[in-house]
């Protein structure tokens, strides 16, 4: 009856988010990047917090103002190359004016390095969904429905007739099994979709594109399983009742969006 009564829970949360992010996708406005500053506000949040449990504790400012600023970007076609540098460097000069910080023991190298991951992690990866758009809607909504396609058909075979461990230190419920069998379920949606809506693409592409999915969706998925057994926490936050959080939600989309959109754009 529990078991029953939390699958109804994420079905429902899982339903309500991706009604508001394809709502956003469609109007094709102002309000997506506006979307993507509410995403990269509360991910930072939830990112800190691994970085708080390990007494590490990178510049605030130094993550999220260039994060909020590269959606803005994009979104405006601006080129990326001086922008790009400024924000490197600010992040640096931020970082070096807090040293050695407040705190008894500085960690300098780790918060750099936190600060210039979480730039990149939660912003610029998730911020591609706006140049995806720009290939119009029914091509920006197609990672998003071949990663949750990919998920869901890994969890169900895997849960079925899962033995292997894929990673049972970084995430238990991964198995081999799950994992590879999604691949040729998820191979068929791809190919009718594709064919629909990407018709220069061929049976390769089909194939490059459904192994990519299934590979970075993967990798981004145990990534951030990794951080949160580093520092042992089970969700991100408890912002999406039986999905956790922010991070929890899209850490495979944060791999996925920028391979899709990667590959049509040295592909088209």
């Amino acid at each position: 009856m529990a078991g029953s009564s939390e699958l109804k829970k994420r079905t429902l949360t899982g339903f309500y988010l991706v009604l508001v992010i394809l709502f956003f996708l469609y109007i094709d406005h102002i309000l997506l990047p506006l979307l993507l500053l509410f995403f990269i506000t509360f991910a930072t949040n939830e990112y800190f917090r691994f970085w708080h449990r390990k007494d590490i504790y990178p510049h605030t400012m130094a993550v999220l103002l260039p994060g909020y600023l590269i959606p803005f970007l994009f979104f405006y076609g601006i080129d990326f190359k001086l922008p790009g540098f400024v924000l490197f460097f600010f992040i640096a000069i931020l970082s070096i004016m807090r040293f050695p910080g407040a705190r008894q023991r500085p960690n300098f190298l780790a918060e750099l390095s936190a600060a210039y991951f979480g730039v990149i992690y939660l912003s610029l990866l998730p911020s591609t969904i706006i140049l995806l758009r720009k290939y119009g809607f029914n091509i920006a909504v197609l990672p998003l429905i071949y990663t949750w396609l990919y998920d869901t058909f890994a969890y169900l075979t895997g849960s079925a007739i899962g033995r292997h461990k894929l990673a049972e230190k970084i995430s238990p419920k991964k198995t081999w099994e799950g994992t590879l069998l999604a691949f040729p379920l998820t191979f068929i949606p791809v190919y009718l979709l594709n064919h629909l809506w990407l018709t220069k693409f061929g049976v390769i592409d089909d194939v490059i594109i459904t192994l990519g999915i299934g590979i970075m969706g993967t990798v981004g998925d145990l990534l951030e399983s990794g951080m949160k057994r580093e520092v042992g926490l089970k969700d991100a936050s408890k912002v999406f009742p039986g999905h956790g959080g922010f991070m929890d939600r899209l850490d495979s989309l944060l791999f996925n969006i920028p391979f899709f959109y990667l590959y049509l754009f040295f592909r088209l």
